[in-house]
């Protein structure tokens, strides 16, 4: 019980940390450099990201762990607990033989055709509720990439981790990527102008993402990807036009209430 005390407690300094180097970071680029221009730096759902980032990740390293020993479990039913241990630690088969950075490549690669498809399914009617939390930020800013319901969050990002592990890559693969896709994620939620430009097709930018939180009609169900725009080109769901700008957001004809436990219960409640 005191290690697992001992984790929560480092995990949130951490999480408070990388939040504080963030801030400043994103909120001077977003004075320089805005896509909205009136869009303010503190606003009314600041609170609740902030909880979501605080509370979410923590916790969904406990589901991890949960999904991990049961996906290795059924792999390995018949295998010592010791050399299971040791296949989780190191990877195992083809893919744990490969050079780290190649390994890392091909995680992010593959993760990132998987959130793809699980974010097109999250916005399907039956599964909409879930992911409307993320979609409910009225202001779209940087910690706007905190505000997922743990149950949108795990069947994505926890979920695609753990299928790459059960795939054979190694721990250190997924880890290697990790801090990169979260500031890549702070990145793309933004209030910034970038398009990238010429590369505009290859990755995503904060205005590509920032149409897919709009509420204009041009916008709606656009931009999925999380990183590979061109997946977006291949499967007809791309939208970004030069020159112009996303300007309303959040989620029409929804009540949804304000508070962090208002939200985590509210599809529930549908």
């Amino acid at each position: 019980m005191q290690d697992i005390i001992y984790e929560l407690i480092i995990g949130w300094l951490d999480l408070a940390q990388s939040l504080c180097y963030f801030f400043v970071i994103f909120s001077l680029l977003a004075i320089i450099m805005p896509c909205n221009k009136d869009q303010p730096i503190f606003h009314k759902g600041m609170l609740t990201d902030i909880l979501y980032g605080m509370v979410i990740p923590i916790f969904s390293k406990f589901v991890t762990i949960f999904l991990l020993s049961a996906g290795f479990g059924l792999i390995f039913f018949n295998t010592p607990p010791d050399e299971m241990d040791k296949y989780i630690g190191n990877g195992y088969g083809y893919p744990a033989t490969l050079p780290l950075w190649l390994q890392a490549a091909i995680v992010f690669f593959l993760s990132d055709i998987y959130l793809y498809w699980a974010h097109r399914f999250f916005h399907t009617s039956s599964m909409w509720k879930w992911h409307a939390i993320h979609h409910s930020s009225k202001t779209v800013d940087w910690l706007s990439a905190y505000r997922f319901h743990p149950v949108n969050a795990w069947l994505s990002f926890n979920l695609v981790n753990v299928i790459m592990l059960m795939i054979g890559f190694s721990p250190e693969s997924i880890t290697v990527m990790g801090f990169f896709n979260v500031a890549y994620s702070y990145m793309v939620h933004a209030n910034l102008n970038w398009t990238f430009g010429p590369f505009r097709y290859v990755f995503a930018s904060p205005v590509f993402h920032r149409w897919h939180h709009t509420t204009q009609k041009e916008g709606l169900d656009k931009n999925f990807a999380p990183t590979f725009p061109f997946l977006d080109i291949m499967f007809g769901t791309f939208y970004m036009p030069k020159g112009k700008l996303p300007e309303h957001y959040g989620i029409k004809g929804v009540d949804m209430p304000e508070s962090f436990i208002g939200q985590l219960v509210w599809p529930f409640r549908q």
